[in-house]
């Protein structure tokens, strides 16, 4: 019996059934399988998305700008990208990784986004490091400087979050600060710190120096920070004159073309309120009424332009004087204070201030102050009040001139702070 057509075809469609079922099969698994994978890369995205906007909304900053004031003098700024100094003008804004520089004749003022502000004396350059406010999370909010010269007033508002500090960075170590007003200078002996008002701390690696009102650290160069001292720095060496005349050199004037008798100068011992003390009496008996000035004179050279308060103290007494007042032409007092400085602008005006205990010759006395005769007197005088402040100390003179005179000073203090 032989096949018909038609059962070839169901016995080829019977054949071919099983091998469709299988491709179909794959091609469903195969379908499952790339929606997991979409379904999981889905989820990554998602879950990237989730950690980036929470890192972002825990980590994110915005640099915010300080606002630069310029006092007077010449002031430089320089943007973070480093494109060259541009003369700063009043009002600009100095962004986050810039740079101010004063001049040798110049002061400017930043204004902080915290209300803190900072006073850059002159051959002063700041760099605002970080200078930044947490967006979402204010444990990121940042105020850092970096000092690299000169002098910089800093009045901290102490409103940055968690209590921290501003921080200010220098060749010698790192400042720390708290709310209050200081004073940190970058020179090349070290950097000094003083305290006004407020807690702070001067570091270098793990050495540090704490500082509160009234106190001043040394940030020195060989990796040590020293300190606290008084915030009251004597510029004057060997001012009570324990160690004799060191530290002194003498000075001996006389009028030309009339040699005469000099005058003379010894220690002698003392009492001053009930305190024993040595001092150092100058006089002169002459013989032919010559103008003479005898003392002894100090060299200080000291950059005093940053410290807020310079005075000269000294306890003087005046036993006798043969002129009048300050005598004929009012230079000429039984004894005399002289400082030599620079002031803020480069002049040299230099600061002097006469003593007497009478005037019945009606002589001339600007620069002179009336005391008791024979008895100590202590004086004060403000060099920063003067209107040429001086810059610059470089030497100061103790001296009596005129003809006769006999005088005795001692405690002898230039007092920076």
């Amino acid at each position: 019996m032989s096949a018909t057509a038609s059962d070839a075809a169901r016995m080829r469609a019977a054949s071919a059934t099983p091998d469709a079922g299988s491709s179909a099969r794959r091609a469903e698994r195969r379908t499952w399988v790339c929606f997991s994978l979409a379904f999981f890369v889905w989820c990554g995205l998602v879950a990237g998305a989730l950690v980036t906007a929470n890192n972002y909304r825990r980590y994110a900053t915005d640099a915010a700008p300080a606002l630069l004031s310029v006092d007077y003098g010449t002031v430089f700024y320089e943007g973070a990208a480093g494109f060259g100094q541009l003369r700063a003008r009043p009002g600009m804004t100095v962004d986050e990784g810039g740079f101010v520089e004063v001049g040798e004749s110049g002061r400017a003022m930043l204004e902080l986004f915290d209300g803190s502000s900072v006073t850059l004396m002159r051959n002063s350059r700041l760099e605002l490091a970080t200078h930044r406010i947490g967006r979402f999370n204010a444990d990121h909010t940042r105020l850092s400087l970096s000092l690299s010269s000169g002098a910089a007033n800093l009045n901290v508002a102490g409103k940055l979050p968690f209590g921290r500090e501003v921080t200010v960075a220098t060749p010698h170590g790192v400042v720390s600060l708290s709310k209050g007003d200081y004073l940190v200078w970058v020179q090349e002996d070290g950097t000094r710190v003083s305290s006004y008002t407020g807690r702070a701390k001067a570091e270098i690696d793990t050495n540090v120096v704490r500082l509160r009102d009234g106190q001043r650290a040394i940030l020195g160069p060989d990796g040590f920070p020293r300190g606290p001292f008084s915030l009251v720095e004597n510029l004057v060496r060997n001012g009570d004159f324990s160690r004799q005349l060191q530290g002194w050199t003498m000075l001996d004037k006389g009028e030309a073309g009339r040699p005469d008798i000099g005058g003379t100068r010894r220690l002698v011992e003392d009492t001053i309120v009930g305190r024993k003390v040595q001092a150092l009496k100058i006089s002169r008996d002459t013989a032919k009424d010559t103008h003479n000035e005898t003392g002894i004179v100090q060299e200080i050279n000291r950059d005093v332009s940053a410290y807020r308060n310079v005075s000269f103290t000294a306890w003087i007494k005046i036993d006798h004087a043969s002129l009048s007042g300050g005598g004929y032409l009012g230079s000429e007092y039984p004894l005399m204070l002289r400082v030599h400085y620079t002031d803020e602008k480069g002049g040299r005006p230099g600061w002097s201030q006469g003593f007497f205990y009478a005037n019945p010759d009606n002589r001339p006395t600007e620069g002179g102050e009336l005391i008791a005769q024979g008895q100590w007197y202590p004086y004060l005088g403000r060099l920063a009040d003067l209107p040429e402040r001086p810059a610059y100390i470089r030497s100061l003179e103790i001296l009596s001139a005129g003809h006769d005179f006999d005088a005795t000073v001692t405690d002898v203090r230039l007092i920076a702070e």
